[in-house]
Order: C-alpha cells, then structure tokens, then sequence
C-alpha cells in the first residue's frame, strides 16, 4: 500500500519533469516556475484523492450516546482486514485512539461492489466499558461511517443470584430479568429470560483460589448442602441491555449476511461464591446459561453469538462458560433479504456547502422500531445510494444536531431498495457561505504541505454546540458560519486532532483582520460574493514521515 502511495507521488514528479523537457523544446510553461512572478515554486501540494472510499470509526457509549474518549485499542477482523489503511498506506494490526474516533481508509486497489462486498469486523477495547465487536459490509465506495455502540461498566446490573436445588443434583440460579436497573424503550423488556445453572458434578471440580478442591469428594459436598442449603452456592453477574438496533453481519448457513440486528443482552460471570468461599478456578466444571424467547412474534434468529473473523455465528440458545468472567452476547435477527444497495438520496440546498447529518431509520410498525442510525456526508447537491436495506417502507428522521441548517423533515420512503428521493436542507437564519483552502505543512520538510481530501469538523470556538462534519476535497471545504464568530476548524490525524481557529469577522475589502495561532491565514472576496480564508497550518505530528514521502 505505502508503494502505491509513492507511485502516485513518483508519477507526479515525473510529469513535472517530462514537462519541463517540453518546455526545453517548445516553449511550454514550466510546472515547476510560478506563472505570474516567475520565481521557482519551492513546495510540493500533496492530496490522497485517489482514496475512493474514507471510513470514520465512531465509539459511541450505548447509554447516553456520547463519544467515548478513554483510552481505546481498536483491531479489525475478517476477510478484508488487511486492506484497512491509513492515510499513509500503513496496515497496523491494531490502532489507539483516545478522542472516540479514528479516520482510517480502504486501500484503492481492492474493488468493492455489489457482488464483491468489502468485509470486515471491528472490534474496540476500551478502558471502562465492555469490548464490543461489530461486522460491516461495504457495497459501493464513498464516505463511510461505522457506529460501535458499547456499554459502561458502572451503567451495568450488577447481581448476585442465589443458587437453588431443584430437589436433585442441579442448582438454578435465580434470575427475573429486568425487575432491577435500567431498561429502555429501545430493549426488548420482559421479551426474553436467561437461566443460569449448574450441577454437583461440576462444583465438586470447582477450586478456591489457591487451587485447592472446595469438596474432597461428593459425599462432603452433599453433607455441606444438607447443613446449608439456603446459602450454599451464589453467582454474580453483570449485564447490560440498552443496546439499540443497527445493520450487522450474521453467518447463515455458511454465508454471510447483513441483517437487521439487535443486541439484546450483553453480560459477564463475574463470580461464583460456595460456602463464603470465592471460586478461584473452576477446574473443568461449567456454568450453563439457557435462553427463551417470551415475547411474540418470535424473532427469526435467537441466541447467544459468538463473532468469528467478520462475522456473527449463532451457537444456539444454551451456551456453556468454563472460565471465571466468561461472557456472553445474546441476539435477535431478523431474516428478511436486505438489498445489497437501496435508495439513492440526492441532498440538495440554495448554499454552497459541505453537509454531514444522521438520520435514524424506522419502520411503519405501529409504535414504529428503530432500524439503524444512517450518516449523511458530502457535498451539495450529492447523490448517496444506501447500502444494505431492507424492502419496507420507512421513515428517515433526521437529528436536529447541525447549527448550520434547520431542522430536517422526516423523510418517508415506501421501499427502502428503491426510489430516487430528494432531501432539501434549509439553511439557519443569519448564517454566510464560507470557503475554506487548507494547506498543512509537514514539520519535518517544509518543501512538502498536504491539502488533505479528509472528513474534518467544526463548531464555535468554546461553545457547546456540536461538531458539524465535513468534507474536504483537495483542501477546500464549503461551509456555513455565523458572521463575527471565531470557529474550530480540526482533522482527526491517526490518534489526535489538529485544530485551527478561524475567524468570519473581515475587514472592508474582505481581507482577514485577526491574528492567527496558524502559519498564515489570508481572506479575499470571490466572485461569487462568498469570502475564502486560505489557511497555512502547521501539523503538530509527522504526517508527511507517516506518508514515507520523505526520506
């Protein structure tokens, strides 16, 4: 991938230098010879526009729905695994983040379409919170953004289910799902029940944590539970099930398949306690957790799942835990085929402008269920056709978290495979059209800038509105701003953001009347009647080592 990267470089510099051979021969102008003052151009523009396809990778907490910025350790899984690059080309088995996001990218030379879907699962560690694994499937290129919900650990149920005999050999560990902790709509409440059990064979090979035998023999472990049967054996678990529903991948039949899916229950056995003793190890003996479905209609797919390579397999509705702090998921899925592609959307507007906005999708149940969050970015007016859908008629309700617009309608679609809507997007009152030109400068040469094709955001300086995304192409970005304001303007590079502050306060002639944290910032009028603010930024970090295009 790195040698892709330096080809495209090496072809750039060699047409300056067949260029230049011309002019030798013919009069041509020199590429390398600055055209109005005739002076030799001494640094070298790169862009990464031959990525067709940016992902940005979002670690999102289930409960309030808040980026999670602790440290994170972020890994990918699957058939196309390995094909997931950075901007410089670098195939990282895992990479850290500790602002809730990465921005990663597909190496082009890997084809991705409807028959040949790009394939892969990521899976986050994340100081505090439960690890989470989610499987995607790309149909087409484009700007891409993969949600992974996951659960705090202190937003957990924490419980201690005291064991009961059935009267034989077996202890049922008593749990009524959902009487305690936080449920909410979107769970399926009282819809499903998990039982835990095990037997007297098994915790007779169950060991404290100095690796001695609890029980010497059956006949001690029987005497033990005559003289204490109420508080001989209790198990503590900790679960989480406020997940709400997204689009993922599910192995059916030996094949992989994009499904509507929703995480039901996630939980961990976080110990087991016989006598007042802790378990230690539980030497060969098991655990075993049993679930039902309650509710009606019964789901398509039910049971517990296991993520193998870039996808969900189903292990069936009992699973068996050998290990202290073993874990489990529990699923529900529905089987109807989604289209690979669906409904191509056109996001229109009266502004010249960048967008990024969310929409959530619903069905026309009565109450209606929430399907999968979707995002939204480009330029206006952009086509973007939705991958992985449903047949259904749906309603897109679009959050109202951009500044820069009014709210959107929601959007009703009566095949979510078909259709060619148009969503017009109002700006906000009050609000100019701004064009911004970015050049960054590599700290380490200064002959080399990068005019980044990125996602970026930006918001108000210091304020606690959200931030708007973006998308820049070349190192230009169109976006709106309420005049007089100072804004942020940052990219997310590998695990940090480079931030620069701009202002939309100009003087008469347009020309920027503030001073800048940036190399140089500089404002003039277009013909438009819009005013562009071409930024010099330093980079705090080595992008241009990080691209190996220098030495």
């Amino acid at each position: 991938m790195k040698t892709y990267i330096k080809k495209q470089l090496a072809n750039f510099i060699l047409l300056i230098a067949i260029a230049v051979l011309i002019n030798g021969c013919n009069g041509f102008f020199d590429p390398i010879e600055d055209q109005e003052t005739g002076k030799d151009i001494t640094l070298l523009i790169l862009d990464m526009n031959f990525f067709s396809t940016r992902v940005t990778y979002k670690f999102i907490d289930a409960k309030e729905g808040f980026l999670i910025t602790s440290p994170a350790t972020i890994s990918f899984s699957g058939k196309n695994a390995t094909d997931i690059v950075t901007f410089g080309g670098e195939k990282n088995s895992e990479y850290n983040t500790s602002v809730g996001e990465l921005e990663l990218t597909i190496d082009p030379n890997v084809d991705i379409s409807e028959n040949n879907p790009f394939e892969f699962a990521v899976n986050a560690n994340i100081e505090g919170y439960s690890t989470m694994s989610k499987g995607v499937q790309f149909r087409n290129t484009g700007i891409k953004t993969v949600e992974v919900h996951m659960s705090k650990l202190s937003d957990q149920n924490v419980e201690n289910l005291d064991g009961e005999s059935d009267g034989d050999t077996t202890f049922i560990f008593l749990n009524a799902p959902f009487s305690k902790g936080l449920k909410s709509a979107t769970a399926d409440a009282g819809s499903f029940n998990i039982v835990h059990s095990t037997t007297v064979s098994n915790i007779r090979k169950f060991r404290d944590r100095d690796s001695v035998l609890l029980f010497s023999s059956i006949a001690e472990l029987m005497d033990s539970l005559a003289a204490n049967p109420t508080n001989f054996i209790s198990l503590s678990t900790s679960s989480f099930s406020d997940y709400s529903p997204w689009i993922d991948v599910l192995n059916i039949g030996g094949t992989s398949h994009s499904v509507i899916f929703h995480l039901l229950e996630t939980g961990t056995l976080t110990g087991i306690t016989v006598l007042g003793t802790p378990v230690g190890y539980m030497g060969g003996g098991v655990i075993t957790s049993n679930a039902s479905y309650t509710g009606t209609p019964s789901p398509d797919y039910f049971g517990f799942a296991d993520l193998l390579g870039s996808s969900y397999f189903l292990s069936g509705t009992s699973k068996t835990h050998s290990t202290l702090a073993s874990s489990y998921k529990l699923i529900k899925a529905s089987d109807e085929d989604l289209c690979p592609t669906g409904t191509s959307i056109t996001f229109e507007s009266s502004v010249i402008s960048s967008f990024s906005v969310t929409a959530d999708v619903y069905d026309r149940q009565d109450p209606p269920e929430l399907i999968t969050t979707i995002n939204f970015t480009g330029n206006f007016p952009e086509e973007i056709t939705v991958e992985n859908t449903p047949p259904i008629p749906v309603t897109l309700v679009f959050r109202d978290d951009n500044p820069s617009f009014k709210p959107i309608p929601d959007l009703e679609i009566e095949n979510f495979c078909l259709g060619t809507p148009t969503v017009y997007i109002e700006p906000q009152d009050g609000f100019d059209e701004y064009q911004i030109v970015l050049k960054a400068y590599c700290p380490s040469d200064e002959t080399f800038a990068f005019a980044p094709t990125y996602s970026g955001e930006f918001r108000i300086a210091e304020s606690d509105d959200p931030w708007q995304g973006t998308s820049m192409i070349g190192g230009v970005v169109d976006l709106l701003g309420l005049p007089n304001q100072e804004y942020e303007y940052r990219l997310l590079w590998k695990n940090e953001h480079e931030y620069t502050s701009i202002w939309t306060e100009f003087n008469v002639d347009g020309s920027y009347s503030h001073v800048t944290d940036s190399r140089s910032i500089t404002s003039k009028p277009l013909p438009d009647g819009r005013i562009q603010i071409s930024v010099e930024h330093d980079f705090k970090q080595s992008v241009c080592d990080g691209m190996g295009w220098i030495n």
